[in-house]
């Protein structure tokens, strides 16, 4: 019989990040790529498409889907521009089936504070409290982490440890809830009894401010539970 060789696996070349901070409010829009496939998808285009759409453009990168953690306005503002460039009928739009009203109703979006009120949506609704997804290749969960507003959420890439928090953890801190469909009793049960059951080393990269560990959090955030 004859002994057939086997061909090597192709190293994984693994995603990368670039973040930034973008609006008024210093949002941190995150760029999730990957270098073999030059797929992209970003994290909160809160503000400033014209500094998103450069990055993609030079690094030579294909704009395939948004990930929103939240409806407000400094997390949105630029979807309508990337959603013009791109098509929208080509780009993915995801958020909790539960934010889509806060997406579509300006009042809640708190777009009305910028004198120019608009509503948006999400094509790609996630139903569940946890559902797994593939992007970019990679594995990822949606995770809904209600609170700041009633459909925040998180995503996790198990693979990498990264867990993108938009407005549910901050280093040393937690998001506003005195906002339209806020509650702070859901997010501090987010936090303590969702986010807490994550790994130490998992890094956070929140939706303002720098980033940090669950690891740092359970030992010096005030609203952590011990």
């Amino acid at each position: 019989m004859a002994v057939l060789e086997r061909k090597p696996a192709e190293p994984k070349i693994p995603l990368e990040v670039i973040c930034g901070q973008l609006g008024a409010l210093e949002t941190n829009c995150y760029i999730i790529y990957s270098p073999k496939t030059k797929e992209a998808v970003v994290v909160d285009p809160g503000a400033e498409a014209d500094v998103i759409l450069e990055i993609l453009k030079e690094r030579e990168l294909k704009l395939t889907a948004v990930l929103l953690t939240h409806g407000h306005v400094d997390h949105i503002g630029a979807l309508a521009d990337l959603r013009e460039e791109v098509g929208v009928t080509n780009l993915k739009v995801f958020a909790s089936a539960i934010e889509q009203e806060v997406l579509m109703v300006a009042d809640y979006n708190l777009t009305g504070w910028t004198g120019t009120p608009y509503t948006t949506h999400a094509n790609c609704l996630f139903k569940q409290k946890k559902e797994q997804y593939e992007i970019l290749g990679e594995k990822m969960w949606f995770v809904l982490t209600p609170g700041h507003t009633k459909g925040s959420c998180c995503y996790y890439f198990p693979e990498y440890g990264w867990l993108f928090s938009g407005d549910t953890l901050f280093q040393g801190s937690i998001g506003r809830t005195d906002l339209p469909t806020g509650n702070a009793a859901e997010l501090d049960a987010s936090l303590n009894n969702i986010l807490m059951t994550f790994p130490d080393e998992i890094r956070v990269f929140p939706g303002h401010g720098p980033a940090t560990t669950i690891g740092e959090e359970r030992k010096h955030n005030p609203y952590v539970r011990r």
